[in-house]
């Protein structure tokens, strides 16, 4: 063909490879720099919790809803992704109709750009007699210790700043603010979203008109194989 060669669906092959996949998506300057700088804060006493370890030593940490919120907040919902690498069982005990059970789990997070952090995280069940909710427990909290640990490598505001035994110490002295009424009102209420299904459609009439635009602008040429009996004897004269 002339011109711009079709690919299976329709579209040129110069649109297609414009498409960028995850992972190869490049930050702007100032998207990076506003990303950068969002990542050096620490994080304040809100954010951080707090729960008794072995030995009666005070244990901060982040829960997990928490830094879901704040990655979406950094990279936006489809900015980043995580995915479970490998998962290992190391041991499932049975001691007096009672399972104890450890896992380890290691999680990648990858950000549209490519970059990635990968880390292990552990969970363990203590005392369940279910064998099956035993290793259902110990394998999410495997999942959700990785995913913390491998987020936290990307800076303060995921959860770094708390390895920092001296900033925890200024920081549960601050006061802690108190958390805002929740307003009902805004609740989903309905499986129907109107806004959203608006704006899937108009997107993909969009699509479907630059596709069809796309298509229309490339000629194509005639082949030998694609000429009638007729034309062809009459080019057979003309050659001789």
């Amino acid at each position: 063909m002339s011109g711009t060669e079709l690919t299976r669906n329709g579209l040129s092959s110069s649109n297609a490879n414009s498409s960028m996949w995850f992972g190869q998506c490049q930050y702007t300057a100032d998207e990076y720099q506003a990303v950068q700088a969002a990542l050096r804060q620490r994080l304040g006493p809100e954010y951080i919790s707090s729960r008794q370890a072995g030995g009666g030593q005070k244990v901060c940490y982040i829960e997990g809803h928490r830094v879901i919120s704040l990655a979406n907040e950094m990279f936006g919902y489809n900015g980043w992704a995580h995915s479970v690498t490998q998962q290992n069982v190391d041991f499932v005990d049975l001691n007096n109709g009672k399972f104890y059970v450890g896992v380890c789990a290691f999680v990648k997070v990858q950000l549209k750009d490519g970059s990635y952090h990968e880390d292990v995280g552990y969970g363990v069940s203590e005392g369940l007699k279910s064998k099956a909710l035993s290793l259902e427990k110990a394998r999410k909290e495997a999942v959700t210790d990785g995913l913390k640990r491998a987020l936290k490598c990307f800076g303060n505001a995921l959860g770094n700043c708390i390895l920092d035994k001296d900033y925890l110490r200024s920081v549960n002295k601050l006061p802690r603010q108190m958390p805002p009424d929740f307003d009902l009102s805004n609740a989903k209420r309905q499986d129907f979203e109107p806004a959203i299904e608006k704006a899937r459609y108009n997107s993909c009439l969009k699509k479907t008109s630059e596709d069809h635009q796309q298509f229309s602008t490339v000629t194509p040429v005639k082949t030998e194989s694609s000429l009638s009996t007729s034309e062809q004897d009459q080019q057979s004269r003309l050659e001789i």
